[in-house]
């Protein structure tokens, strides 16, 4: 699958059933190339570009669903580390204050 491919699948998935839902198939997808760093990373910039109102070709477009887009939030031995791809690492590179990815979570009813 093409990361152009990633982003049409996910931003389909975050718009009919929301960023966790997103998170889940990109798991179930990739299998053992998946990276959950990586994942977190385009489902958050997805979500919040969906939020905003751009359309599905706006945000394939978009500079931060680039593939290189994570490198400005983390620097490279972060992303390559086992850490980040087993697991949610945050971002290395953000300033305080900045927007920063997020896991998404499961709303808890209140």
């Amino acid at each position: 699958m093409s990361h152009v491919d990633v982003i049409a699948t996910t931003t389909r998935t975050v718009r009919e059933s929301g960023a966790v839902a997103a998170l889940d198939e990109l798991r179930s997808s990739f299998g053992d190339q998946y990276h959950h760093t990586l994942a977190v990373f385009f489902v958050w910039a997805i979500d919040r570009l969906v939020d905003a109102g751009l359309t599905d070709v706006q945000i394939l477009w978009h500079p931060l669903t680039d593939a290189q887009s994570p490198l400005a939030w983390y620097d490279r031995a972060t992303l390559v580390s086992v850490e980040a791809r087993r697991g949610f690492v945050a971002s290395t590179l953000a300033l305080p204050g900045e927007p920063a990815p997020v896991e998404p979570l499961v709303l808890q009813p209140v």
